[in-house]
């Protein structure tokens, strides 16, 4: 099998928009929730979001089109992952894409729906965001647009990483990005999904998922290609499962059949055993049906050593970042095992004793952590686990 490493990072956060920024702020659980500044209260009366502090601007790209949030937040952060990478300008033609997005440029639309903006017929589809950054930063390799709603991220990694293997594209920027929709916010309301207090997964007075927006970008290549120009090297990406629930639009299956085989077929793939796994950043949205069901599933599949995974519930900072969420998770396990050290959970007052997970709260942990594992699901039953090792440990 054709081994794909981690050579670039790049990240637009709600705690920062640099790699160490936003490290720090995973130490010091530093994200908050504050009013969106660009919602009716009366029609959703829960209007905190862990949103980017930057005004609401019009950017058009070199090919005249405006760019929503998404695809802003985008370039940024793949710009960031190619200049860490250290992949110079003249070897970007042959580097391809693969981005996962859930809305897209929802923003430019609900402009429209304002009268303040003008899109394009083009900003109606959710590819946009992947093909606007390849025409940005000169990127003429394989273009791959997922919008697998939450798990989209994860998905577009997936994608990057099979890309690689199949001898298709030597370096892949694959990640996700996503700007605040209203929309979104609107539909999560309607379900009763929004916590009004902030993002708390895994606490027994968690009362729905909190929204974040940013974008989360690695820079994927293989081994071999790393090799030859003495790339630095994060880890690598072992093993991705897949799985459908095909059981409700919105609702996970209780059961947790489906979350539980994508998450052994990562093993498989990555040919490790469930007790190889050092450290999770599991899925935890905070809502109640997500939270128990995933956690039953961990629980299931690692039997009583589920009590000492190092597990970091990572939307406890960023909040729901929608179809970058597996993205930033994926960065979020590449930057763990670089650095040895899990962060803690945010928002954690009292576990719910039906969630059977050992969170830390307080400081991070240090440790020798060799092999991560990823989970993102979504609506539509959609569900991807991916395993991540650290740097030459194979």
């Amino acid at each position: 099998m054709n081994d794909v490493v981690i050579t670039g990072l790049g990240v637009v956060s709600p705690i920062g928009d640099t790699i160490e920024r936003y490290w720090s702020g995973l130490l010091a659980g530093a994200g908050r929730p504050r009013r969106y500044p660009w919602i009716d209260e009366k029609s959703v009366p829960n209007p905190v979001t862990y949103w980017i502090d930057e005004p609401k601007r019009p950017v058009v790209s070199d090919a005249g089109l405006g760019l929503g949030r998404a695809s802003q937040f985008a370039v940024r952060a793949a710009s960031m992952a190619l200049a860490d990478a250290r992949v110079d300008d003249a070897s970007r033609s042959s580097v391809g894409v693969a981005i996962g997005t859930g809305m897209g440029h929802a923003d430019l639309l609900e402009d429209e729906r304002d009268g303040t903006g003008a899109p394009s017929p083009l900003d109606r589809f959710t590819f946009e965001v992947a093909s606007t950054m390849a025409s940005h930063l000169r990127l003429n390799g394989p273009n791959m647009s997922v919008s697998t709603a939450c798990a989209a991220g994860g998905y577009s990694i997936s994608l990057g990483v099979e890309t690689i293997r199949d001898g298709r594209a030597d370096v892949m920027v694959a990640g996700g990005a996503e700007g605040f929709s209203r929309i979104a916010l609107g539909c999560f309301h309607r379900l009763g999904a929004l916590d009004p207090v902030v993002c708390r997964p895994f606490d027994v007075d968690r009362a729905g998922t909190v929204f974040g927006e940013g974008a989360a970008m690695l820079v994927l290549e293989s081994a071999e290609h790393a090799r030859r120009r003495s790339a630095r090297v994060y880890g690598s990406i072992s093993g991705c499962g897949w799985s459908c629930d095909a059981h409700h639009a919105t609702a996970p299956e209780p059961g947790g059949q489906q979350t539980a085989a994508a998450l052994r077929r990562a093993l498989a793939q990555a040919e490790l055993e469930p007790d190889d796994i050092d450290c999770a950043i599991p899925h935890g949205t905070g809502t109640d049906l997500n939270d128990v069901a995933e956690s039953s599933m961990l629980a299931q599949v690692f039997g009583e050593r589920v009590k000492q995974l190092r597990i970091f519930a990572l939307k406890s900072v960023i909040g729901h970042t929608g179809g970058a969420a597996g993205a930033f998770s994926c960065l979020t396990a590449a930057l763990i095992l670089d650095r040895g050290i899990v962060p803690p959970t945010a928002n954690l007052t009292t576990a719910d004793p039906r969630c059977q997970l050992q969170l830390h709260t307080g400081v991070p942990i240090a440790g020798d952590l060799r092999h991560a594992l990823v989970n993102a699901y979504a609506f539509g039953g959609n569900n991807i686990s991916l395993v991540l090792d650290k740097a030459h440990v194979r």
